[in-house]
């Protein structure tokens, strides 16, 4: 019953989110995306960051595209990935060399890697995974698109730093977790880094599940 009510919220927090995100103008979106990436770029060098995986934004999303044309010019192993709707929500990391020239749109219409140049890249050698979503709370939990693929994803990166990019607005008081909810580390908006403090108390109760 409990995980019902939790659905629904999720549902109806999605809805309201994405209509808020939806009525930004492009000029606000690129602005607050610039400083969103300023302050990614800062953490990037602070974790030394060598290999990192970027979401490519679609629609209202904060964008990615500098960051990831950034990375590959900057000599970082830039990965995106690649959505397997056919093997249970499985994520492929792709490492990717040109933005403009190896993506297509595939999968929910975002744009993935063209099948000749998919190039699996370990998940447990990234060091930084850039999360999509469209509402986090403070505790690092996220509201996605619903399909789960991120969160069947994460738990192999086992060396990486998780990292959601968001607006301000994005920002709400409970994401509603569910038992299999994967917390991330840190959020970045236009106007703050929020370091989460839930990740330990996720461990934790995976441990506590498995026993």
């Amino acid at each position: 019953m409990q995980n019902n009510r939790s659905i629904a919220r999720k549902r109806e927090i999605r809805k309201q989110i994405r209509q808020l995100r939806d009525s930004m103008s492009e000029d606000e979106m690129d602005s607050k995306s610039s400083a969103v990436e300023s302050s990614l770029w800062r953490l990037i060098h602070e974790r030394q960051a060598e290999s990192i995986m970027f979401y490519i934004s679609f629609g209202s999303e904060v964008r990615t595209e500098n960051s990831i044309n950034r990375a590959i010019g900057s000599g970082k192993t830039a990965i995106v990935p690649l959505c397997c709707p056919d093997e249970e929500r499985k994520l492929l990391p792709c490492h990717l060399l040109d933005l403009q020239s190896e993506v297509e749109e595939g999968t929910f219409c975002v744009l993935e890697p063209k099948s000749e140049f998919r190039r699996p890249f370990p998940p447990e050698k990234i060091d930084l995974v850039v999360v999509p979503g469209l509402a986090f709370d403070e505790r690092g939990y996220r509201i996605g698109y619903g399909a789960g693929y991120y969160d069947h994803f994460l738990p192999k990166c086992s060396q990486a730093l998780f990292v959601g990019l968001a607006y301000e607005m994005q920002i709400i008081e409970c994401a509603f977790p569910l038992a299999w909810d994967v917390p991330i580390h840190k959020i970045i908006t236009e106007n703050r880094v929020i370091s989460c403090c839930s990740k330990q108390l996720y461990v934790d109760r995976r441990i506590t599940n498995r026993v």
